[in-house]
């Protein structure tokens, strides 16, 4: 105001001096256009009064000092002084009407990011902070106003890691292209804590599509972080303990059965049926400790199926029943699995031999479909009924015979087979009569990898029966 003020006296002064005391019709009017501009730019439309009152100035004088020199160029001059008020003015509301827009998007931005419930920031290209939200300044321990203008890197990011974001930063500017997906940053708040950010950034462009800087979102992840660490230790104490208690008990496990051997090889009658029993249940013990360490297999690692000769693996098991009536007539087929597929057999053929009768026979049949492989496992046992069926490889399911275990069997089966891609389910041996036997069949992807066809020296029958004591 005071500026305006003292341009207009200075212009009443300059009409007075140059009409009344000089007596000349110079052109200095040139200088009204100061006040008249200026006063456009801050007062906009009321600038046309000014303008008004600097033309009226312009022609009184030269009526009462000098009217032989009054014109049309004066009064043309008086015109101009409203025009050049009335242009300027208007592009100054424009000017100022979308500045006020742009501040006005900006609160709103700015009240969107101050609700959210993570850190967010803009980063100039010149490293400098250029907005950050409530959240973040309350999570960093700073005032807004002490962040702005600041480096990011220098302010947040910490020493060890500064000179890593910074380049990183700096590439991304480069290729207009922030790195993909999402990142543990570290960050050091202004007390000295480091914290670890889950970070995403993205890069900001102008309209000419030149780089201005980086706006990145930082949720506080370090409790989890920890959390996570702290879980990661007590599962490996918690493993270490059971590899322990694991070897301690297989070792004691084979003590005992070795004594078994010796006694059932001098005793008679009662005593030898009280050494089976003994030993049964010292084989049960085994496979309580092999069936953990299989579900221990399962979660500590990921799928990654190869090729696996079938032929090759259903034979290895056959082989560790000797005492068993096992037929099966072999295959070519290769299947996608890996090496934990040998205990879906385990647990499938030591299942049958468990639950069924004294001379139970087994049959293992494999057969070609479309894109898989088709294996079941038959018994003549006595049988599932119809209750149990929809629950048998469900963990710890147990069965309806006075023998029936705690389910980890079948459930590792069922677990591994869907992890090959596969699938399982029991059907009766004889359709309609479940107390003939149980079919457990299942499929498995095939592989393009096949064995070749067993060796004429083979047996000719269409099937081959293991059968080392009966």
């Amino acid at each position: 105001m005071a500026v305006v003020l003292a341009l207009l006296a200075i212009s009443v002064f300059l009409t007075y001096y140059f009409h009344a005391i000089l007596m000349l019709g110079t052109v200095f009017s040139h200088f009204f256009y100061i006040p008249i501009i200026l006063t456009a730019l801050w007062w906009e439309k009321r600038s046309i009064l000014v303008a008004i009152f600097l033309g009226g100035l312009v022609v009184i004088s030269s009526f009462l000092y000098r009217p032989d020199l009054l014109s049309l160029n004066d009064y043309g001059r008086a015109l101009m002084f409203v025009v050049i008020a009335f242009v300027v003015a208007s592009l100054s509301e424009q000017l100022k009407g979308r500045e006020q827009e742009v501040k006005r998007q900006r609160d709103l931005v700015q009240r969107y990011l101050d609700v959210a419930g993570v850190l967010f920031v803009v980063i100039g290209t010149d490293h400098t902070i250029r907005l950050v939200n409530r959240h973040g300044c309350e999570l960093l321990g700073y005032r807004e106003e002490e962040l702005l203008g600041k480096d990011w890197f220098d302010t947040v990011v910490p020493e060890g890691v500064r000179g890593t974001r910074r380049q990183v930063f700096n590439e991304a500017i480069a290729r207009k292209t922030a790195l993909p997906g999402q990142r543990e940053h570290p960050a050091v708040t202004r007390s000295g804590d480091e914290l670890i950010l889950a970070w995403q950034d993205t890069v900001l462009t102008g309209d000419d599509g030149r780089p201005i800087g980086v706006i990145g979102s930082g949720a506080d992840i370090t409790d989890r972080i920890r959390a996570e660490e702290e879980m990661r230790e007590a599962h490996d104490e918690a493993n270490l303990y059971l590899d322990i208690m694991t070897h301690d008990i297989n070792n004691a496990n084979a003590v005992a059965l070795g004594y078994a051997d010796l006694l059932e090889a001098t005793l008679h009658g009662g005593e030898q049926e009280m050494i089976r029993k003994l030993r049964a249940g010292v084989s049960r013990s085994i496979e309580i400790i092999q069936n953990v360490t299989t579900i221990r297999r399962l979660h500590s690692r990921e799928t990654a199926t190869k090729p696996i000769d079938l032929d090759a693996v259903v034979r290895a098991e056959i082989a560790h029943h000797p005492g068993a009536r096992i037929t099966y007539g072999g295959t070519a087929a290769g299947v996608m699995a890996d090496d934990l597929l040998s205990e879906v057999f385990a647990n499938l053929i030591g299942n049958s031999i468990k639950f069924g009768d004294p001379g139970v026979e087994i049959t293992v049949r494999v057969e070609d479909q479309d894109g898989e492989v088709l294996v079941s496992v038959e018994d003549t046992g006595p049988g599932v009924s119809a209750v149990v069926k929809p629950i048998l490889f469900t963990r710890f399911a147990r069965g309806t015979s006075s023998r029936s275990g705690k389910g980890l069997g079948l459930y590792i089966a069922r677990t591994l087979i869907e992890r090959y891609g596969g699938r399982v389910w029991v059907d009766d041996r004889v359709p309609g009569c479940p107390e003939c036997g149980a079919a457990f069949r299942f499929t498995l992807p095939r592989s393009s990898r096949t064995r070749e066809p067993p060796a004429s020296s083979a047996p000719p029958a269409a099937c081959r029966i293991v059968t080392a004591r009966p």
